[in-house]
């Protein structure tokens, strides 16, 4: 598709972000958004293909599919086949990680579920911008009269309306729920449902559409499994 309307691949620029202005400069303005996506979906099925992994489904014929349909349209369609190479991908690779902390989990030995979540949340101070604004605002001294996490975060993005910035603004509401979720985890001394403690380390080294994917993801399965560990 990028071949088409003659763009180069981000492959030919040492700088991701050159590359983006270079998409924005020279692609017709209805078609940057696909081009941005289509080179992420070449870079997941170049990935696919050095793992030895089948994609979820046949790529070209979806990929056909998807070049037939109109814009928006067009572009959200190719949004949603990475969302599924992605999730696919993640599922496939965390099962067959082995951490220690997993191997530990399946031995004899217990692991200590709030200092397992004491790791977590120090982990997240100091690797995530979000999380640190998140439990500042939160744990400030001045709470009272303090507006909702969500409904400040919508506030402040607001006055920016491009993709990139919606996007930050909604993951910035879902560490504040992840954070309030592994707070209730760690108080009641609940385990992390499987994996979700290297999904959650690894959060952060994710960009754009994937860390709002997996960060979604992440959010619904620790609400998910709080009720069986409630009733525990």
């Amino acid at each position: 598709m990028t071949n088409k309307l003659k763009i180069k691949s981000s492959k030919d620029f040492a700088d991701p972000a050159e590359w983006r202005e270079y998409v924005r400069a020279f692609a017709p303005d209805e078609d940057v958004d696909y081009v941005l996506a289509f080179e992420r979906t070449q870079l997941f099925l170049c990935f696919y293909k050095l793992r030895g992994m089948k994609p979820p489904v046949e790529v070209k014929a979806e990929l056909d599919r998807i070049a037939k349909v109109n814009e928006p349209e067009r572009t959200k369609a190719l949004e949603a086949f990475n969302d599924s190479l992605l999730a696919t991908a993640t599922i496939q690779l965390m099962s067959e990680c082995k951490s220690a902390a997993v191997i530990a989990d399946h031995s004899d030995n217990q692991i200590d579920q709030r200092e397992q979540l004491d790791t977590l949340l120090d982990h997240l101070a100091r690797t995530s911008p979000h999380f640190r604004y998140w439990r500042d605002y939160t744990g400030s001294a001045d709470c009272a009269g303090r507006i909702p996490w969500e409904e400040f975060v919508t506030t402040i993005h607001s006055l920016d309306p491009s993709k990139s910035a919606k996007r930050d603004g909604e993951y910035a509401v879902l560490i504040g729920q992840l954070g309030q979720l592994l707070a209730h985890y760690r108080d009641n001394n609940c385990p992390l449902p499987p994996l979700s403690f290297e999904r959650i380390w690894f959060l952060d080294r994710l960009r754009g559409p994937e860390r709002n994917l997996q960060a979604r993801a992440i959010v619904q399965g620790l609400i998910e499994a709080m009720k069986p560990c409630a009733s525990a």
